[in-house]
């Protein structure tokens, strides 16, 4: 009897062991993005194509193309809008089949994923506390509360952390404008930030990162 009793505990600690590791395997997999390679990313120059309220682009084009491209874009506004269009056409899922362009990664910061970075650090309830108290009056010191509650550094660092993204990239754009989207995702005027990486073969390889309001 003892001896079937600990043949099923242990059958049943396997049966544990095994669920955890099949659940850590594929949260990586999830929350890892497989860009390029490191070699590859070495040779390429990060080259902000677009800037405004609702979005911004960053391009990374190879380094002996980078100055041509930043002159094309400061100097070429048909290729400058054929550039940007491009990008947001291969960012939306519905008109992927139009532009040249491959989605290789996507994700949203929108409130589901704020609250889930806040109460992994800081405790079930962290936000939802948070929330309420400033939900009437969600302004940029209530945010900077918030982001105090994720433990992170800086509202850079959260949403980098969020996006499993280079913070270099968020700090493409402003803090202002990035305080602004989280009082905006909070007070529901918009239901996140989505950030699209694609890939785009023609002519010279050239990656787009577009970071926008929807």
């Amino acid at each position: 009897m003892k001896t079937k009793m600990n043949k099923r505990i242990r059958l049943t600690s396997l049966i544990l062991c095994f669920t955890l590791l099949l659940s850590v395997s594929t949260y990586a997999a999830e929350s890892t993005p497989d860009i390029v390679s490191r070699d590859i990313q070495n040779n390429l120059v990060d080259v902000v194509l677009d800037s405004s309220d609702e979005r911004y682009i960053v391009v990374s084009v190879p380094q002996d193309k980078a100055e041509e491209y930043k002159n094309q874009i400061e100097t070429d506004q048909e290729f400058r809008e054929a550039e940007i269009e491009s990008a947001l056409g291969a960012a939306d899922t519905s008109s992927r089949a139009l532009p040249p362009g491959k989605i290789i990664y996507q994700k949203k910061l929108n409130k589901k994923a704020i609250k889930k970075a806040v109460d992994a650090v800081s405790g079930t309830g962290a936000f939802a506390n948070w929330y309420q108290a400033a939900r009437l009056s969600m302004t940029a010191a209530e945010i900077k509360k918030l982001i105090k509650l994720s433990k992170k550094a800086s509202i850079f660092a959260l949403s980098a952390d969020i996006f499993v993204a280079a913070i270099s990239y968020i700090k493409q754009q402003q803090k202002d404008w990035w305080t602004q989207a989280y009082i905006d995702i909070m007070n529901k005027k918009i239901s996140a930030v989505r950030y699209t990486i694609i890939e785009n073969p023609t002519e010279y390889p050239k990656i787009w990162r577009v970071f926008e309001r929807i």
